[in-house]
Order: C-alpha cells, then structure tokens, then sequence
C-alpha cells in the first residue's frame, strides 16, 4: 500500500514539474496491408484543440504486450477537449468486435454525441457496415493518411501514456486475466487520479465533469513544432497554386 502511495505521488510530482524519463520510441506494430471497402478524408487535419466535449474524437487500437502471456489489445474511443477516454475495450483479437465494443461503449454513455470520428484506415474503420452507423450516429468520419502517424498524434500519445503507467503501477501480472485487468485500472488511475499540466492540475476526470455542466475550460494544446510546419506548408503550397493561377 505504501509502495503505491509513493509511486503515485512521483508520477504526479513529475506530472507538474514536467519531468520527463527517458524511453525508447514505441514502433508500432506493422500489420499486413488489406484492400479497404471505404476511405475517408482527413478532415481532422491535424487540429487537435477542441473548444468543447464530444466536438472530436479519435480512436486506435494498441497492443499491450508482456513476455510469456497473450497479448491484450486495447482499443480506446479518446474525446480531443479534456483527453478523457469515453469508451474502451481489450480483447486477445484485434478484430472488429474489439471495435465496436468501444464504440457502443461510448455511444451508450453519450448517446447524443455528434462528434468527428477520427481514426486510421486499418480494416475495423473502413468496413462499410462501420462507416453506415457513424453515419447514422450523425457522426462525420475522417481518416488519417496513409503512413501519417501524427496524423491521430494525440491518441497515438495517450496509448504510450497509459502502457507507461501500468507498467509504472502494475509491474507484474502472472496471466493474460491479470494483465486486462492493470490496463482497466490504470485507465482509471488516469481518469481519476493523474493530474494534467495541460489542465493546469486537474484531471481528466473533473475536466469531465465539469464541461458536462457546461463549464467550458479553454485549455489549447502546447505549440508543436511539426504541426506548426505542416501548416506553413500548406499556406506555401496555396500561395503557390494561386500565383499560378494568376499568371
């Protein structure tokens, strides 16, 4: 119990100092290519703020792998306004039913929610079948592009975030039941107990709550020098197509 006490409390002293350890870059898995049924654009482009709950959301699998026991996949539906995780599922599959587990996770807790559905275009996404009932949900869907990872940047973070975490609070698990059960409660470490420097010490949870009142907070992601780039790419390339066309 102790031991917990004093693990929580480092990670958030590091949480509001900013310090950060140092770790490998995570490479995601590379999975074998499939034909999809339907793409979409990536109208999410890149703008991660959101000036409300339930405005944006994103979505990815992950896998949680620990040796000599199955792998976990965790697939997480992830509101951009307050980093709050509005459904989440972990199966021994990565398949479609981990993703629609998710889905209705979240649609079942916020059953009017119309947001812009991010997510890559791995096969769960751009089945058809999917994509009817974003469309049925009100939901617009937008899709990274290929091989643009920082194109769903913030769910790709919050994945490495919350592996880092359990493994931080939950170090050993002896079965595949022990390992999905750390990742439930480190997803609730997270929504409960993780302060956010962002949020100016709150944590997702009470960000949650609050915006659910209505009080909305204006808490704009920090500059990112890639993101920044990409802009200014675009801005060059339009100015160069409309000098083009006025000569």
């Amino acid at each position: 119990m102790k031991r917990q006490f004093i693990i929580k409390l480092f990670i958030a002293l590091m949480c509001v100092t900013g310090i950060r350890s140092q770790k490998p870059r995570y490479q995601k898995p590379k999975f074998k290519h499939t034909t999809p049924e339907k793409t979409a654009e990536n109208k999410l482009k890149r703008n991660f703020n959101a000036s409300k709950s339930n405005e944006k959301w994103c979505t990815d699998i992950t896998e949680v792998v620990v040796p000599s026991l199955p792998k976990a996949y965790l697939c997480t539906v992830f509101d951009l306004y307050d980093r709050y995780p509005v459904g989440y599922a972990i199966s021994k599959r990565n398949d479609v039913a981990l993703v629609q587990s998710a889905y209705k996770q979240a649609i079942e807790a916020y059953p009017d929610a119309h947001p812009l559905f991010h997510s890559d275009r791995g096969f769960q996404f751009t089945r058809a079948p999917f994509q009817n009932q974003l469309g049925n949900q009100g939901m617009t869907q937008s899709m990274s592009r290929v091989g643009c990872c920082i194109d769903n940047g913030p769910m790709e973070g919050w994945q490495g975030i919350i592996k880092e975490i359990r493994i931080v609070l939950h170090p050993q698990v002896a079965s595949y039941e022990e390992l999905n059960e750390s990742i439930c409660k480190t997803i609730d470490y997270y929504i409960n107990e993780d302060l956010q420097k962002r949020f100016n010490g709150l944590i997702a949870g009470e960000m949650r709550k609050e915006a659910m009142k209505g009080n909305i907070k204006n808490c704009p992601i920090a500059p990112n020098h890639r993101i920044e780039r990409y802009w200014q790419d675009i801005s060059k390339k339009k100015i160069r197509e409309a000098k083009k066309i006025l000569s």
